[in-house]
């Protein structure tokens, strides 16, 4: 580059006129070829030689964001847990640590040069295959800050689809999903991300990630759930509805909070630092972020009162409707003014809510509400950034959008970013379950058989089947299965011996109420059949049977059958009505009495029964 100037000087040093316009012209291509330099991706000025506060602040910045952004997997994980069946919740959790596992594997592989790596073209980078980034101080550590910053992202971008598949896809075809789709997430965020992404290039914007994270996510979940198929009896009426309430609120709750943490983090620490003017675009993605989810929640209010006449508040309406809000703020965060977060948030919340409704009415089984809440918001959040956008906002470089007098180029460009993301997610995730579920199933006809699990493991849980965490069930096989003696030699033995042959002690009225109301009972109209006398706590039926003996009659039952075979439905119901301690200690009680000892009905439980009839039983969606 000094030898350029060289040459230009000597040439252009008798003309000033023409000496001036070849300088700008040439001091053009210079900042031109500067601002491909990797450094300029993170930082917008390169510090004086021997100075490296500004980029320890930025790095620092990063990484601090970065394990805000890691603690969103145990909110996932939660939130999923508590809104599948009982006997699932180990088996969500696995699957969300194999996500940063196989993720990080492929990213660190793979997917970062994809994305950043150097050289690149607007299709896709060529270098940094592994992201290692040598020696050089300053060179490595902005290369090791902008990775451990984008594996959140991926990793975040492949959780999604845990959700949409949880109960019946197989746990290892999960795991080779995670190892795949970083790769394709990879070109997306590519084209989004990069300075020299073609749609970055044109003028697309996109702040924190919802084309290569939400939408993409949440398409491979609504793709993968086609694949699949509703959960047995979800739709048909064959098994009953309480089987599908979600195992724990609290846990849903609890996953809420840890998310809407983390996405704190996930928005604010896109501005990529906090030298320069960057630290106001970081709190102001703070706010901004804010007052979407305070939007999003008074909808989401208002919402989940009026479907239900003014009666309830359901937490999947509340916690999904905040999500949504979440979703659509993230690509636009950092270009927009703060007012302009409450409308974006508020229709965010219905969007996604209205879109689950939808796949509900379809009978598309997605048991979290992730495609809704990710794909459906994070479309209309992308398509906000053409609408709100404001270039007067110190620290972003973006065009106005059409309600700011930008007309519609922007508006044009998110368009035109929502459907590249949509078909480049429906082909590979199109190709991915076809393919592997051809591949176990050998029947070009009908990938499913490949991709779903056993119908026992779906009808017993996973958690058992597939991870040997013992539940009721279990304990109540090997109690019947071992001898007498056996089982006095064994502590452990005697400990489910009591718990499960001993009959359950007298629990007061509040906690009898709680045991109907947390949903354990197939309709509550079991109440009516208690109170007439013709089935126990349990809700097992009372022909003529001692009570004395239903212990051993249902010992009998189990021992006439393999352990492992498939259930018969009054079975199934059994090992439904165990006690289930979700992630967070919720219990389902199931063995309880409704009765006091000589039989009479508890009080309070006549007022409940009386009302029942107008409570029945409906999943919200």
């Amino acid at each position: 580059m000094d030898q350029e100037f060289s040459d230009f000087h000597a040439v252009h040093s008798d003309d000033a006129a023409s000496y001036c316009q070849a300088w700008e012209a040439c001091a053009e291509r210079f900042q031109y070829q500067r601002n491909l330099i990797e450094d300029e991706d993170i930082l917008y000025q390169k510090p004086y030689e021997g100075e490296s506060r500004g980029y320890a602040d930025d790095a620092t910045w990063i990484l601090t964001s970065s394990f805000v952004i890691f603690t969103m997997q145990s909110g996932f994980g939660l939130l999923e847990a508590g809104s599948c069946s009982p006997g699932f919740e180990v088996n969500i959790m696995m699957k969300n640590i194999v996500d940063v596992v196989f993720s990080a594997l492929t990213y660190y592989l793979v997917g970062y040069g994809i994305s950043f790596g150097r050289p690149s073209t607007p299709f896709m980078g060529k270098g940094n295959f592994p992201a290692d980034g040598g020696y050089d101080e300053v060179t490595s550590g902005l290369l090791y800050s902008k990775y451990i910053f984008q594996l959140s992202f991926a990793a975040t971008s492949t959780t999604i689809v845990s959700g949409c598949v949880a109960m019946r896809l197989k746990f290892f075809i999960y795991v080779l999903y995670s190892l795949i789709s970083v790769i394709f997430y990879s070109f997306v965020a590519h084209w989004v991300f990069d300075s020299t992404g073609w749609l970055y290039a044109m003028g697309a914007h996109d702040f924190a990630g919802g084309a290569p994270v939400h939408v993409f996510g949440g398409i491979n979940g609504l793709v993968a759930v086609l694949f699949l198929g509703p959960r047995k009896g979800r739709f048909d009426g064959t098994r009953p509805l309480s089987d599908f309430f979600p195992s724990s609120p609290t846990s849903q709750c609890f996953g809420l909070l840890a998310l809407w943490w983390g996405w704190i983090g996930f928005n604010c620490g896109s501005s990529f630092g906090i030298t320069d003017d960057r630290w106001v675009v970081a709190i102001r993605c703070a706010v901004i972020t804010i007052n979407s989810t305070v939007a999003g929640g008074v909808t989401s209010m208002a919402y989940t009162l009026l479907r239900t006449n003014g009666k309830y508040i359901i937490p999947d309406h509340m916690i999904n409707g905040i999500l949504g809000s979440l979703v659509a703020i993230t690509p636009a965060c950092g270009a927009i003014n703060t007012w302009a977060a409450f409308p974006i948030g508020s229709v965010g919340a219905l969007v996604g809510l209205g879109c689950n409704t939808l796949i509900c009415r379809l009978h598309l089984d997605d048991p979290v509400g992730a495609i809704g809440v990710h794909a459906g918001s994070g479309i209309w959040g992308l398509l906000s950034v053409g609408l709100f956008a404001d270039s007067q906002l110190p620290g972003i470089e973006v065009d106005d959008g059409l309600f700011l007098g930008g007309g519609f180029k922007l508006l044009g460009l998110q368009i035109l970013a929502t459907v590249v993301t949509i078909g480049w997610a429906l082909m590979w995730s199109t190709f991915f379950f076809y393919t592997v579920g051809v591949c176990i199933s050998r029947d070009l006809k009908n990938p499913r058989a490949g991709l779903r699990v056993h119908p026992e493991e779906e009808e017993r849980g996973a958690d058992w089947f597939l991870h040997g965490v013992p539940d009721r069930t279990a304990f109540h096989d090997d109690t019947v299965d071992c001898s007498d003696e056996e089982r006095s030699s064994s502590t452990s033995d005697d400990f489910f011996e009591n718990m499960t042959t001993q009959p359950p002690k007298q629990e007061s009225a509040i906690t009898s109420v709680k045991s109907v109301l947390v949903g354990n009972f197939d309709d509550l109209a079991s109440v009516k059949e208690i109170e007439n006398g013709n089935c126990d706590g349990d809700g097992n039926k009372e022909v003529g049977v001692d009570s004395s003996n239903r212990s051993s009659d249902r010992g009998s039952t189990h021992e006439a059958k393999s352990r492992h075979s498939f259930k018969s439905e009054s079975s199934r119901r059994e090992s439904f009505t165990r006690t289930n301690t979700g992630v967070l200690g919720h219990s389902a009680i199931s063995h309880y009495s409704l009765r006091d000892p000589r039989g009479n009905m508890r009080p309070g439980l006549q007022t409940m029964q009386r009302s029942s009839a107008s409570r029945k039983l409906k999943i919200y969606r």
